[in-house]
């Protein structure tokens, strides 16, 4: 994907970068509007991010103006404001989508690829799931963390797999049994926590920040940073 980004937060570029991993984007860089307008025009993207408070170009501005210009690419407001006023301004005006930069990494990457699947079409190349730097290729059943492969077996792959697709969510031992597995908990009652245990030493274990979580009596969470 080649994505404009158009954005001049040191902090919150370097974040952007992280969720954007080099080896599956081409990203360029404008860090005023004017500068973005221009390259926007001058070349063809599969996504515009764009800030809000950019300098140079009002965000909202950028993108009527682009719209005026009959440019299409699809456009991705982020914005520190969450009031309805500013999210219909932005809509209104011809954006595409409007994100609060508060937002979990993983529902930004996920209306990133919404927008991009929109642009193309459909679904042209295998289904890729991603959480912070972990991220799952079902097609080719690969499953990376910071871009490094990890060796998984086929039950560990289904495992992450139901993790990953409920990100965020506290799932429970029976869910994961039957979901993932296609078990029931009749002889089963120790199988997952075994198998969390086994993931948790090759998604985890090299890594300060952890993404597999317990709640006791409760069941299992996948989320970055809790």
């Amino acid at each position: 994907m080649t994505i404009l980004l158009i954005q001049d937060d040191p902090a919150y570029l370097e974040f952007l970068t992280r969720i954007l991993p080099d080896h599956q984007h081409t990203i360029q860089l404008a860090r005023n509007g004017l500068l973005g307008f221009s390259q926007a025009l001058h070349a063809q993207f599969d996504l515009i991010l764009l800030d809000t408070q950019i300098a140079g170009i009002d965000g909202v501005e950028l993108v009527r103006r682009l719209r005026q210009e009959n440019d299409s690419t699809p456009v991705l407001l982020l914005s520190n404001q969450n009031d309805t006023a500013s999210k219909v301004r932005g809509l209104n005006a011809g954006a595409d989508d409007y994100v609060v930069k508060s937002v979990e990494s993983s529902e930004l990457q996920a209306r990133i690829f919404a927008l991009y699947r929109r642009r193309i079409g459909g679904f042209t190349g295998p289904r890729i799931l991603r959480v912070d730097n972990l991220e799952l290729n079902i097609a080719e059943k690969a499953a990376y963390r910071d871009n490094k492969r990890i060796k998984l077996t086929v039950r560990e792959f289904q495992l992450l797999e139901y993790l990953i697709e409920n990100a965020g969510r506290v799932v429970t031992k029976t869910q994961i049994l039957e979901k993932a597995w296609n078990m029931t908990e009749r002889h089963n009652s120790n199988k997952v926590e075994v198998y969390i245990n086994y993931l948790r030493n090759k998604v985890d274990r090299e890594f300060d920040h952890k993404l597999i979580h317990t709640f006791i009596g409760l069941g299992y969470l996948l989320k970055p940073d809790l």
